[in-house]
């Protein structure tokens, strides 16, 4: 009996040791372990954020050098399907070297000069049509000057093949900025143009060939007499991205 109560007495205050013990030390000891736990899977997860942000950067940067490669090589993909035009002009195949932010509209740099035949006052041409003209020869390399540009001091020669087989002629002056279009007087003030006409060059100026295309009629201007005194004409459609020209001139320049 003794025994018994000894025993009795004894379990109560075991117990009650252990409650405390597991509220002081054993509870706080395991939620702080928890706790450490839980940061430590925050922080994985934030490595895993970053890995996985840097892993996207890469992917758009590697989608924009893919973009910017496949461009390139449809630009060139064009240009060799210009090699049977003009058989007659002579043409310098070249890469633009430089472009300023300072003077976008105005002038570029090639990779061609004196060394490869360039001469200033040749037509500088995209695989779409013609872009400027050079203005500057160096040994390897010449400044190009574009048709955009307010600077550009020479009149282009251009012509207007019509339906019925004839030609009209006249000078390309400007560039109109607010309707972005070159300026064209005409010789012939009596003919008759329509919007979307073909302009090209006539080739009875300058060191270059006629036919090769400028661009797009598309607005007339009629004086008081109802005679045509200007028309506007749309540049090529990459004026604003290119990679590769030509320089192209007569056989004889």
């Amino acid at each position: 009996m003794l025994g018994l109560r000894q025993n009795t007495m004894t379990n109560p205050g075991y117990s009650a040791w252990t409650y405390i013990k597991y509220g002081l030390i054993d509870y706080p000891m395991t939620s702080l372990g928890s706790a450490i736990s839980d940061v430590a899977n925050l922080w994985h997860v934030y490595d895993d954020n970053v890995y996985l942000n840097e892993e996207l950067a890469i992917q758009r940067s590697y989608q924009t050098m893919y973009q910017d490669e496949k461009n390139k090589n449809q630009e060139l993909e064009e240009m060799l399907d210009m090699q049977n035009d003009l058989p007659d002009a002579t043409r310098i195949h070249c890469v633009v070297l430089e472009r300023s932010i300072q003077n976008w509209n105005q002038l570029f740099t090639i990779s061609a000069g004196k060394n490869e035949g360039v001469k200033e006052n040749m037509l500088v041409a995209t695989s779409q049509g013609v872009v400027g003209l050079v203005e500057h020869v160096e040994t390897a390399t010449s400044t190009v000057r574009l048709l955009t540009s307010p600077k550009l001091h020479n009149d282009i020669a251009i012509e207007i093949p019509l339906d019925d087989g004839t030609t009209i002629e006249g000078v390309m002056q400007s560039y109109d900025s607010a309707k972005k279009a070159y300026t064209v007087n005409l010789f012939d003030h009596d003919a008759t143009v329509t919007n979307g006409a073909q302009v090209a060059t006539s080739g009875k100026g300058g060191n270059y060939p006629g036919g090769v295309f400028i661009g797009t009629v598309t607005d007339t201007v009629m004086n008081d007499d109802a005679i045509i005194s200007t028309i506007y004409v749309k540049p090529v459609s990459n004026m604003q991205s290119f990679n590769y020209v030509t320089v192209i001139g007569n056989k004889k320049s």
